[in-house]
């Protein structure tokens, strides 16, 4: 497997993502409501009334296609230098911390959720419980690395995803790198590696 940095400035194609996600994927109510408070600080344009209004409850499950569209249409708002991908990370950094300020973030994640090796060994339990859909696998490759690898999930793998894991790295106060081998829109893993 060939790992490379994410491409935060290529185009997102929401239509091939919506095209393979599954009908009934959905997500917890907590990323909906940490986007949008994004989205009522940085802008995003018009069009999303019905998702940008609605109430969401942290643990109830909302269709993942709305949060994808919703997600891309806050992200260009959010970058600094206006790319799709970029927003995109910068919204998925904020995603561990929304989730860890749960209870369930505190029973996944518990008293080590400051320690980075140990959230990664056990982060594919927090994709289960935040996504109906997918596979997810965190394997450790060696001493300050892992691979989390992303099955049949079109859900911005090369850089939502990948600002996931930033923001988990960012609160535990490690420097990393997170480097992509990107097989499909559905199907990646990342070489996690800090220091």
């Amino acid at each position: 497997m060939e790992f490379r940095r994410p491409r935060f400035g290529d185009p997102i194609d929401l239509g091939a993502h919506l095209a393979l996600l599954e009908p009934r994927a959905a997500c917890k109510g907590l990323f909906f409501s940490s986007v949008i408070r994004q989205r009522r600080a940085h802008g995003g344009t018009s069009g999303l009334d019905a998702i940008v209004e609605r109430k969401y409850l942290p643990f109830l499950d909302y269709s993942y296609a709305d949060y994808l569209r919703l997600l891309v249409d806050t992200a260009a708002a959010v970058s600094p230098d206006g790319s799709v991908g970029e927003g995109a990370r910068l919204l998925g950094r904020r995603a561990y911390s929304a989730f860890l300020g749960t209870n369930a973030g505190k029973v996944v994640f518990g008293a080590f959720s400051m320690q980075f090796e140990l959230v990664m060994a056990v982060a594919a339990r927090g994709w289960e419980i935040g996504l109906n859909f997918g596979k997810v696998r965190s394997e450790r490759a060696g001493p300050n690395h892992f691979h989390v690898s992303f099955h049949g999930m079109p859900a911005l793998l090369e850089t939502h995803q990948v600002g996931v894991v930033e923001g988990a790295m960012e609160l535990c106060g490690v420097r990393g790198e997170v480097l992509v081998s990107v097989q499909s829109l559905s199907s990646a893993t990342l070489d996690v590696r800090w220091g």
